[in-house]
């Protein structure tokens, strides 16, 4: 059964990062350790995991402001798609940037 599953948030970036670019290669970098592969950075990150595909994009609003969009999307149920949303969005949530 294909499903598609999705959160947004606002998303301000680190005084400590040079742009949104930074961010999206730090996902990037993030998502193998969560079992993705094809990883890929244009203007989003996505990649692939069984039957999902993952997508996470960066909407600016205005200055260092974004909207965060994370979407997954396959052939698995609704709760799967789910829970991978939630897993990267814990990723991001947990980036650090010096």
């Amino acid at each position: 059964m294909a499903t598609l599953w999705w959160n947004w948030t606002r998303y301000t970036l680190s005084p400590a990062s040079e742009d949104i670019g930074e961010v999206k290669q730090a996902i990037a970098q993030g998502l193998p350790g969560l079992g993705y592969t094809g990883v890929q950075v244009g203007e989003d990150v996505h990649g692939f995991k069984g039957e999902f595909i993952l997508a996470v994009t960066y909407l600016e609003i205005s200055g260092r402001e974004f909207w965060q969009v994370i979407a997954c999307g396959g052939n698995g149920t609704v709760a799967e798609a789910q829970a991978e949303v939630n897993e990267v969005a814990q990723l991001v949530r947990g980036l650090a940037f010096l």
